[in-house]
């Protein structure tokens, strides 16, 4: 898949997922949907903002950012003011989240020499789960695939795949600290992602801006910011 085929086919999931029958993300103008299932969420592929809300915020929303632009809804006085309506019902805002498709193949990794490694499929999972501090590389629900990184016998690193999007696979990373700056999150990063799209599905990575690191690891493996998310929590 192209670029453009790769953000039509997350389009389409998300529009499952948003159970809207249009594409609302690629309007000129915002969309605000009323919702049932979640209370409140926004989206952002760089042009309009698509935000689903609970009905007992859906005419405040209506009110507020149908006419701002979804680089000011995201930032700033505007998402300060949001923050505050959820707070009247005991609702926050869980954080950015910056959404990376892989469109860069080309991009050269070495590949660390001082570590073995090891594929997980599906079905070996439970054995995967017996390895405690991985928790942003698994998520102990969904996994699909994962690939790890082994000094002297123990599992120092790993990179996993979800399935929560059906055929957009997320992927996540957890390096232990002893071993970071070694190159080894992004080569496990890249190693994932080619084998996600050979098997036909597409590779997504989830970080934010504040965590450079983790930017740094994005870029590095040819993966490029595509859209932004934020989305609310009762606390």
């Amino acid at each position: 898949m192209n670029k453009s085929e790769k953000i039509e086919a997350v389009k389409k999931q998300l529009m499952i997922r948003w159970e809207c029958s249009e594409d609302i993300f690629s309007s000129t103008e915002n969309i605000i949907i009323k919702s049932e299932k979640i209370f409140f969420e926004m989206l952002t592929f760089g042009g309009n903002a698509a935000i689903r809300a609970n009905k007992k915020i859906y005419e405040w929303c209506k009110d507020k950012l149908q006419n701002e632009e979804s680089k000011n809804i995201m930032d700033g006085d505007i998402l300060f003011q949001i923050e505050k309506k959820l707070r009247e019902f005991e609702y926050a805002l869980e954080g950015e989240n910056v959404r990376y498709l892989y469109l860069n193949p080309n991009t050269e990794i070495i590949k660390p020499e001082e570590f073995s490694y090891k594929w997980f499929e599906k079905e070996d999972m439970p054995e995967l789960y017996e390895n405690k501090g991985f928790d942003n590389a698994l998520n102990y629900e969904r996994d699909v695939l994962a690939y790890g990184a082994y000094k002297n016998g123990d599992l120092i690193a790993l990179v996993g795949a979800d399935d929560y999007m059906n055929n957009i696979w997320q992927i996540g990373i957890d390096v232990l600290p002893s071993c970071r700056k070694s190159g080894l999150a992004t080569y496990l990063v890249k190693v994932l992602a080619e084998e996600i799209e050979n098997r036909g599905k597409v590779a997504y990575y989830t970080t934010w801006s504040g965590n450079i690191p983790s930017t740094k690891v994005a870029l590095n493996a040819g993966f490029y910011p595509i859209w932004l998310s934020y989305y609310a929590e009762h606390q």
